[in-house]
């Protein structure tokens, strides 16, 4: 483990993330969570009905929503994490609905495995990562010919902001994960945090030790490279050139610092 996963995963053993609220059948199959999980879906033309008995790997998988969703609706989900705490929650939320989620514990650039899927998520771990590109190998290379690609990154202009508010609480509180949080409570919240699911938000938005920052043609640059045609992305964003230049700069004044963009691979 390289010193910058071994710092991210030291926060999230402290805060699990996403660790969304998830109490019942109804937060994890419809309200927020299941829009937001049918705009990712959307990205690779997919709708759920189209996961029955599909084989899906959730590379990065946090504390399981996504990989709980995923087989709520017929998948053969496998999620991979490197942080114990994290895939603890995801077994809890799998046991609690009955879900069959084979998860593993592991780096996932270390991740082995003979089988091949259908369709390969991986959303918000890349940025976290010493090498983004060649982790993005490591799991577009787990996805059958024919299938989907699915990445999850921070956005170079959305996150721009941001960014500076991170520099500004580093400058304030240093590195100390706790200091940092106690600052963000009193200078950004004004007030403590009001449950674990608040906290894990702060701490992955405003404390995390690392995160790297991409475009949209970065990306298609990754795809296409490795053979897999784009295929869409929330936030829509045009395919390359300069209107996605101009779109991805509208998403700083709006504050979309996350973009999710899917291919196929050839």
């Amino acid at each position: 483990m390289d010193e910058i996963a071994r710092s991210v995963n030291l926060l999230y053993e402290r805060y699990p993330y996403p660790y969304l609220p998830i109490r019942t059948e109804r937060d994890l199959a419809s309200k927020l969570h299941a829009n937001i999980m049918a705009k990712i879906l959307a990205t690779a033309g997919l709708e759920t009905g189209s996961l029955s008995g599909k084989a899906v790997l959730d590379a990065g998988c946090g504390t399981g929503e996504k990989a709980a969703y995923f087989s709520y609706h017929g998948a053969h989900v496998t999620g991979v994490d490197l942080c114990k705490a994290s895939l603890q929650r995801a077994r809890e939320l799998a046991g609690k609905f009955n879900l069959q989620v084979e998860f593993h514990h592991c780096d996932i650039a270390e991740f082995r495995t003979k089988k091949r899927f259908d369709h390969v998520f991986c959303l918000g771990a890349l940025h976290h990562t010493e090498k983004p590109y060649n982790n993005f190998l490591a799991v577009a290379d787990l996805c059958k010919p024919g299938g989907t690609v699915t990445v999850g990154l921070y956005n170079s202009y959305g996150r721009l902001l941001h960014r500076a508010t991170r520099m500004w609480i580093g400058l304030r509180a240093g590195k100390d994960i706790e200091a940092r949080m106690a600052y963000v409570e009193r200078a950004i919240y004004g007030r403590k945090l009001r449950s674990v699911h608040e906290a894990a938000y702060v701490a992955d938005k405003y404390v995390n030790p690392y995160e790297s920052y991409h475009t949209v043609g970065e990306v298609l640059g990754w795809f296409e490279q490795n053979g897999i045609s784009f295929i869409g992305a929330h936030p829509h964003v045009e395919k390359g050139g300069l209107a996605a230049i101009f779109t991805q700069m509208k998403w700083m004044i709006r504050g979309s610092g996350f973009f999710v963009i899917s291919g196929r691979k050839n």
